[in-house]
């Protein structure tokens, strides 16, 4: 169908912000092989079997973008038809939204702009990984955080000649800041990004509490995940079972759920079960 021209002419310049020298530019694709090379005489090692799978994923979603980028410009100067799935692309890019086709590899509800600064920060995390395993890592740049969690466990359950069935977790929330963290854990391994939704989070005594009044979603220290052993022991009267989603909407869809894991968090001067009413939850990413 014909599109009014000032459209077209929008559609390109938002094009052109998702280029170069554009912070919001989407990246080049991550040189697989390299990584390869430098990690295959570590083959065993579970984490770069996540890695590698990773970019397998952002790549396929890079290529993806790329070619619809370009024959999308193709289709707005009327070199090419426009596909079904081009105006999807097209409508959405106008609207300020991620296309459809473009959420493939993992859910997110940001607008573009952010999307796309955001999809830059995740690339930027794997390529650097390629190079040297991070002291921290960044868990919400994962388009399959469970995989990059059970690798961890995986990786444990090696080292300790045991099966992975026997591991369950140990979180430890650690009140530094990323740039004090100098040394990979031992066992499992840092992570950051993660936010609180439904409470607030006592620093000094390192439990949750009472938010503070219009805060909504508050940033959580970095949290140590550390597989442990199951020892049938009962979980403490004082610990909630805070659910950690993918995203904002809770329930995910039926291909991907946005549930990650429940992660234990001393729950204060309230029972567990107020935060339970209350639906406290932490998340990999918002909607900002």
């Amino acid at each position: 169908s014909a599109k009014p021209a000032s459209d077209e002419s929008r559609c390109l310049k938002i094009l052109a912000s998702l280029e170069e020298p554009s912070k919001a530019a989407i990246p080049n694709l991550i040189d697989y092989d390299a990584v390869y090379e430098s990690v295959k005489e570590d083959s065993n090692n579970a984490l770069n079997t996540c890695l590698l799978q990773e970019i397998q994923r952002y790549n396929l979603l890079l290529r993806k973008i790329h070619a619809q980028k370009s024959e999308l410009r193709r289709a707005v100067k009327g070199e090419v038809v426009m596909s079904d799935e081009l105006e999807m692309v097209f409508n959405a890019l106008l609207l300020g939204r991620v296309p459809p086709p473009w959420t493939s590899a993992y859910p997110s509800v940001k607008p573009l702009a952010s999307w796309s600064v955001d999809l830059v920060e995740r690339i930027d995390q794997m390529k650097q990984w390629g190079q040297r395993t991070p002291n921290v890592f960044w868990l919400s740049g994962f388009t399959y955080p469970t995989g990059f969690l059970k690798s961890l466990q995986q990786q444990q359950a090696r080292h300790d000649h045991i099966s992975i069935d026997q591991y369950t977790w140990e979180f430890i929330v650690h009140p530094s800041d990323e740039r004090t963290v100098v040394h990979r854990a031992k066992k499992g391994a840092y992570v950051r990004g993660i936010y609180l939704e439904g409470a607030g989070w006592n620093a000094e005594m390192n439990t949750l509490c009472e938010p503070r009044p219009l805060e909504l979603i508050v940033p959580m220290p970095i949290i140590h995940f550390k597989p442990k052993l199951r020892d049938g022991k009962p979980r403490s009267s004082s610990i909630y079972e805070c659910p950690l989603y993918m995203y904002p909407i809770r329930t995910g869809t039926r291909e991907r759920p946005s549930f990650v894991v429940a992660v234990d968090l001393p729950s204060g001067e309230a029972v567990p079960d107020h935060y339970t009413k209350r639906g406290t939850a932490l998340l990999l990413s918002t909607d900002e």
